[in-house]
């Protein structure tokens, strides 16, 4: 993040802290429990904002050398990203052109892929290699039967994939996402993400609609009350700092040492230290800038169920950790926010959903001072309702 909006979100918060004030949405909302509940709003989320929309796949370190390799299959399409020998990060649908079985599964590296069925092989670009007995499929062309490709970017130390299949080889996905993220883009930049190194991947599925796990990253209204033997002694309640980017959003909340800025120059001032910012990447990754590291939480809908979501947590460190006091010191610090995250925040995300599943509400509220929420909830409203 540039030194002056850092200086600029750091005056906002310390003008707060004094007059006792937050960030505000213009309005109190009120929000239908069925968007939680009902199958068929369910299905046109996951038709719409999960096909649609660019999505962000994880920092370029996740496959930082040709033939490393990550198979997901928690999104609408099962997909494979690899660097190829060229150095070029590109996707794919991981399914074979054959039959369509998956070419792989979770993650690695290697320099090409074999079928598991019937062995139609594939190298690191897509390209199909060879097949097995070719002279029974005549008329089968090769360079017509690689892997069907999904537009991806590569940008800024960032990794993006839109999931269609690519009908347009044209079709400039870099226009699309800046589109998209409507100004973020250049802010993002600012934190060369391409220095970072993935250390800790983690994926859990919990029984709550994708939306909640989002959404309790998006308010601090709750943190004196749920965290109030973990997080809450270190960061300021109720007060968060809000800026919306089109569909996606910049969030702070304030740890309660910023108040050590105002015995400091203003050139000194270090916003990212005293602060915990995320960013809501439309429309489900949660991005989370630490002073020494940075997590992100992408959240899937299941393919089945309104009432469970994978989530799948990364953390990306600056510097590769090569040495047991490093190993400890991060799987110490990651565990427990991790633990803080899904015991607390999950766990009341599964009992709220259980409670939503009962019928008994019809509508829940958002204040004013949930300014991020109120964005989140609106945006995906719009989103489906203009899509669908």
């Amino acid at each position: 993040m540039q030194h002056q909006l850092q200086v600029e979100l750091a005056r906002k918060a310390l003008a707060h802290i004094d007059a006792g004030t937050t960030d505000k949405g213009q309005e109190v909302l009120r929000c239908a429990v069925s968007e939680y509940t009902s199958n068929d709003w369910f299905a046109r989320e996951k038709a719409t904002l999960f096909r649609d929309y660019p999505l962000f796949l994880g920092l370029s370190s996740l496959i930082a050398k040709p033939g490393d390799y990550l198979a997901e299959d928690y999104g609408e399409i099962p997909t494979l990203l690899v660097r190829g020998d060229d150095g070029v990060a590109r996707a794919f649908v991981n399914m074979c052109r054959h039959r369509g079985a998956p070419l792989t599964k979770g993650c690695g590296r290697q320099a090409s892929f074999t079928c598991p069925y019937h062995a139609w092989h594939y190298n690191n670009k897509g390209e199909l290699v060879s097949l097995p007995d070719k002279r029974s499929f005549p008329g089968i062309d090769p360079q017509q039967s690689g892997l069907l490709p999904l537009p991806t970017l590569e940008k800024d130390g960032m990794l993006w994939l839109l999931p269609r299949v690519q009908t347009d080889p044209a079709q400039d996905l870099n226009s699309l996402l800046e589109t998209h993220l409507a100004g973020l883009s250049s802010e993002l930049s600012s934190y060369r993400f391409g220095d970072y190194h993935a250390d800790m991947t983690r994926t859990i599925t919990r029984r709550a609609n994708w939306k909640q796990p989002i959404e309790t990253f998006l308010e601090a209204y709750h943190f004196k009350t749920l965290h109030k033997n973990t997080v809450a002694p270190l960061f300021f309640h109720n007060m968060c700092l809000f800026e919306a980017f089109g569909l996606n959003h910049r969030e702070a909340v304030i740890r309660r040492s910023i108040e050590g800025l105002r015995e400091l120059p203003e050139n000194q001032w270090d916003f990212i230290t005293h602060s915990a910012i995320s960013y809501q990447l439309f429309p489900n990754t949660v991005f989370v800038i630490q002073a020494d590291h940075v997590e992100t939480w992408r959240v899937f809908p299941s393919r089945d169920r309104v009432d469970e979501c994978v989530i799948r947590f990364d953390c990306y460190v600056p510097e590769p950790v090569i040495t047991e006091k490093a190993r400890k010191h991060w799987d110490a610090n990651i565990d427990l926010a991790f633990r803080t995250v899904d015991e607390e925040d999950y766990q009341i995300s599964i009992d709220i959903e259980k409670a939503y599943l009962s019928g008994a509400l019809d509508e829940v509220i958002v204040g004013q001072n949930e300014p991020s929420l109120g964005h989140f909830k609106k945006s995906i409203n719009q989103s489906v309702i203009a899509n669908s």
